[in-house]
């Protein structure tokens, strides 16, 4: 794939947006994409970081704004450093010099709308959009908003074309590699306090970095360690005075990851906005403070449900409030099970999720294997999905201790139950194919994953299913259930030479085959 990135890093914006784009870039290089930026010279901008990890970057020059007329502005147009139709027609000669139609556009950026993206259309194969706001119209195939708010299916609303993707929430969340892995090794916190770790973003034009501080000193707990991410701002140099001659405050500045600090802290506190997923994927307890307008429902939603304390706007936070809530959290100690939600609520998986999503964009390759005690969650996620629940015969939520009982049975029972988990070739699943014995065959049911529907799937999915369930069985009688109005379903078990009997009482077809292994050669690992 060929793929072209507009975003943009500076002293007001900040540096998130451009960071998490180039978390998606290496994850995409590393499936073989070439990747390149487009960027504008802004003071603040990451161009040398951007060439330096080896990716091309091509800096925007300053506008003069002569063409503004007419263009309405949006809440953050003052970002771009030119009007849309400018930046519109300077992105578009670069993308136009590269020789090659990119087969993405992805656009990162609070000040570029519809407007923008309808000027790019004919020069790129699909476009992706990365928003937070949810405040303006796209022309885009895809949109991600990694974000945790009240609301979230809904809030996009008319803004989107209705053939746009959503990927919503933050399974999605763009973060590192390694966050994944430390994941799986997380352990809760609990009890007493014993190492803060206080970090505000690379733009702390508030210096709430600052103000932390100064609320963490005002406990006079020289045993707690603090670890503050200083960086270059305007406030480095009088933080470092703060620190100064105190042995438990650690200073960093120029991290590659913060995944370390967050690990070994007992307690964060920070902003509202992309570290909150790292945080929340290591499990660690926040307070958070929003820094913008944009980070306030954030903030608002990971309070109530528990993931977070937040203290509202930064401007209602002085170091008094942060000193009170912190003399509360450390007086009380932390409850495990604040942090434990944390953990349930980010893996660490979200670019490869997205990763797939864009190279599965014209179909995927599947291979299957036999699926094991570690997939009862997945499981149990992808059975809850309420598509899946809809087109289900019993339409009700699983609990969990029901679906763990159910799935011990099965996995434990080879000759009554085969369990496939049909994944990608760099392992992330798809879905699931069941076969389940019944008198004188078996019942196959079978579900893609949320992030691999509309992508014409199903169809190998289960093809590829039969042919390793043959190979390992052997000649069998293999039956499906479906909902009459399943067409999708209907039209797929047909297609593969399944014979229809409609039961007219309660309109569910069933359908049967023959399964034989020399069909074609399975795909499959783990059996």
């Amino acid at each position: 794939m060929n793929i072209v990135i507009r975003t943009d890093a500076s002293s007001i914006a900040g540096t998130g947006h451009a960071m998490r784009c180039l978390t998606l870039a290496k994850a995409l290089r590393g499936r073989g994409a070439v990747v390149s930026f487009v960027c504008r010279g802004h003071t603040g901008h990451l161009g040398a970081l951007i060439l330096d990890i080896g990716f091309a970057v091509h800096l925007l020059e300053g506008c003069d704004g002569a063409d503004a007329t007419g263009e309405e502005p949006l809440a953050h147009s003052g970002w771009l450093g030119a009007t849309q139709a400018q930046d519109a027609t300077q992105t578009l000669a670069i993308v136009e010099a590269m020789g090659v139609k990119p087969d993405w556009l992805v656009v990162d950026h609070y000040a570029i709308d519809q407007r923008w993206e309808k000027r790019l259309r004919p020069t790129v194969g699909r476009i992706m959009v990365i928003d937070d706001l949810a405040d303006r119209s796209h022309d885009c195939d895809v949109l991600l908003d990694q974000n945790l708010v009240a609301q979230m299916d809904v809030r996009y609303g008319a803004r989107l074309p209705a053939s746009c993707r959503q990927l919503l929430g933050p399974r999605y969340a763009l973060l590192q590699p390694g966050y994944a892995e430390r994941h799986q090794r997380a352990s809760p916190r609990k009890g007493a306090v014993r190492r803060i770790l206080i970090y505000f973003g690379g733009a702390d034009v508030d210096n709430l970095t600052g103000r932390s501080l100064g609320a963490f000193l005002r406990l006079g707990r020289d045993d707690i360690d603090v670890d503050l991410v200083v960086g270059s701002g305007m406030y480095a140099e009088a933080i470092r005075r703060q620190a100064a001659g105190r042995p438990n405050i650690h200073l960093h500045d120029r991290l590659p990851t913060l995944a370390p600090l967050i690990e070994s802290a007992s307690l964060g506190i920070g902003a509202g906005g992309s570290t909150s997923w790292e945080r929340l994927c290591l499990g660690l307890p926040s307070i958070v403070i929003a820094l913008a307008d944009n980070q306030v429902p954030i903030a608002a939603e990971l309070d109530r449900r528990g993931l977070a304390c937040s203290l509202g706007f930064h401007r209602d936070a002085n170091e008094a409030v942060i000193a009170s809530k912190l003399a509360e959290i450390v007086g009380n100690g932390l409850n495990e099970y604040w942090s434990q939600q944390c953990l349930s609520i980010v893996d660490g998986r979200g670019v490869q999720r997205v990763c797939t999503v864009l190279s599965s964009a014209g179909g995927a390759a599947l291979r299957n294997r036999l699926a094991t005690a570690a997939d009862e969650g997945l499981l149990l996620e992808w059975a809850n999905d309420p598509a899946t629940r809809r087109n289900a015969l019993v339409p009700g939520k699983i609990d969990p201790a029901t679906h763990g009982q159910w799935f011990g049975r099965r996995l434990n029972n080879a000759d009554g139950c085969r369990i496939y988990i049909a994944e990608t070739t760099d392992g992330v699943p798809a879905g699931q194919i069941r076969f389940e014995r019944f008198e004188d065959g078996w019942e196959v049911h079978y579900a893609l994953a949320p992030d691999f529907r509309g992508l014409g799937l199903g169809r190998q999915m289960l093809e590829q299913a039969l042919i390793t369930f043959a190979a390992d069985v052997g000649d069998a009688l293999i039956m499906g259930r479906v909902k009459g109005d399943n067409h999708a379903s209907l039209r797929i078990f047909e297609s593969l030479g399944f014979d229809a009997a409609f039961d007219g009482k309660s309109q569910i077809a069933t359908m049967k085959r023959q399964a034989r292994a020399r069909l074609a050669q399975p795909i499959h690992e783990g059996s």
